[in-house]
């Protein structure tokens, strides 16, 4: 075959880059999790979606400047091979496109990151095309199956049945490697929707297996976890529950009577003013709260604490903790940006959140837990934390929890916190000096 009935080498190669991209994106679409979980593979859809439009208008420009190949068959198979042709163009357009008007008119308001770099705008659209856009969608991702297949099978016939060399007209080396190019968008497809499909059995099996929490290993550290401690567990109205309230009932000691180390906890009184605690460089405030089985983990960068306390007389205590919360991060650009509006933290319109102890008391040995007030996104409720120093003299090492009930402070609206569990896990670590 003549070198003039060969499509460009610029044709081809944009050919077989927006088939593997297609492959891997229409797998993509169909395995990933429909929900907050998914959240990562969206980001990638999102990003492959923007690409394949991208390519795909390349690839229709390049079309209308360079010469191609006469068609090497009429009559009605003629025109569906110039159908499907066409077809695929619109798809290839209208599905990104698509895309980005339902996300540009989602109520959650999810920012888009390309490939995590670059910023990707929405479009100035009413909220009341989303339903449309989503069917719209939805509606060419199975168009878009039904045209894959028709080319392919094309492809074969003329292959495998007229054996006309079509397949050279495409392929920089042969009908061979077009062969093996096929078969590698077949696969790369395949792959990534057993993947995808792994890993939400893996998803499932971690949630039904999970009965507690458990220390989750981060590049920064542990999140809350099991900890070997007695971690109190509270309800909504700061009351403790479950196995946790039982041992506290044990470990309480009664009034003027002795703890472990022989201090009467209830009837010892400072001997002067409680000292002063300064955080030292190294603290560290995290937060954990399951995602249909997934553990997000993330932490605050920036927060504060003022502590005044007698650790043989906590009683006298007054601690106030303050956090800014724009400094929360999950580790992703674009779900901070989420973490940061109105439907979860608010940042900009509550900048901070504050503790403050009303009630300290000492449990046993070196472990306490202190009764307060939190002010959260304009609500204040009250609000348990425990503790245990260790160290003596004029340095202590303090590790805590928290468990926080995110609903009573309407942190978490929308579809994208449909899968969030109520209760948020607060874990915090910190050296202090007095």
């Amino acid at each position: 075959m003549s070198k003039a009935e060969r499509y460009s080498k610029g044709a081809i190669a944009l050919h077989w880059l927006i088939a593997l991209a297609l492959a891997g994106q229409i797998a993509l679409g169909f395995a990933m999790p429909k929900d907050a979980s998914g959240f990562a593979q969206y980001q990638l859809h999102k990003s492959i979606g923007i690409t394949i439009l991208v390519l795909s208008l390349l690839r229709l420009g390049w079309r209308f400047t360079h010469p191609r190949p006469a068609p090497l068959e009429g009559g009605f198979t003629g025109f569906l091979a110039s159908a499907v042709h066409a077809g695929f163009y619109v798809f290839m357009i209208a599905m990104p496109l698509t895309g980005w008007v339902l996300v540009s008119t989602d109520a959650m308001d999810v920012p888009t990151l390309l490939f995590g770099v670059v910023p990707l705008p929405h479009l100035p659209l009413a909220e009341g095309m989303n339903g449309l856009a989503r069917d719209a969608h939805e509606w060419l991702a199975w168009g878009g199956l039904a045209l894959f297949a028709l080319h392919v099978a094309g492809a074969m016939r003329h292959h495998f049945v007229m054996r006309d060399g079509l397949l050279t007209r495409m392929s920089p080396r042969g009908s061979g490697f077009t062969l093996v190019m096929l078969a590698a968008v077949l696969l790369t497809g395949g792959a990534i929707f057993a993947a995808q499909g792994g890993f939400t059995q893996r998803e499932e099996h971690d949630h039904a297996t999970d009965h507690a929490p458990a220390t989750q290993a981060t590049d920064e550290g542990p999140t809350l976890a099991d900890d070997g401690h007695d971690h109190v567990h509270e309800d909504e109205a700061g009351n403790i529950a479950g196995e946790d309230a039982k041992q506290v009932e044990i470990d309480e000691p009664e009034q003027g009577a002795t703890d472990e180390e022989g201090v009467a906890s209830e009837a010892v009184e400072p001997a002067g003013p409680p000292p002063s605690w300064e955080i030292q460089p190294g603290a560290s405030l995290r937060f954990s709260v399951d995602n249909a089985g997934n553990m997000l983990n993330g932490n605050f960068a920036n927060w504060r604490g003022d502590i005044v306390m007698d650790p043989a007389a906590p009683q006298s205590a007054e601690i106030t903790i303050t956090v800014d919360l724009a400094s929360a991060s999950l580790g992703d650009a674009t779900q901070d940006n989420m973490l940061r509006g109105g439907n979860f933290l608010d940042t900009s319109a509550y900048p901070q959140a504050t503790w403050r102890s009303t009630n300290v008391r000492r449990v046993s040995g070196n472990r306490y837990e202190a009764d307060g007030t939190l002010s959260l996104k304009g609500a204040s409720r009250p609000q348990r934390i425990v503790f245990t120093l260790e160290g003596s003299g004029s340095r202590r090492s303090v590790n805590g929890s928290a468990r926080i009930d995110r609903t009573a402070f309407s942190v978490g609206t929308g579809s994208n916190a449909d899968n969030l569990a109520g209760t948020v896990n607060l874990s915090f670590a910190f050296d202090a000096t007095s």
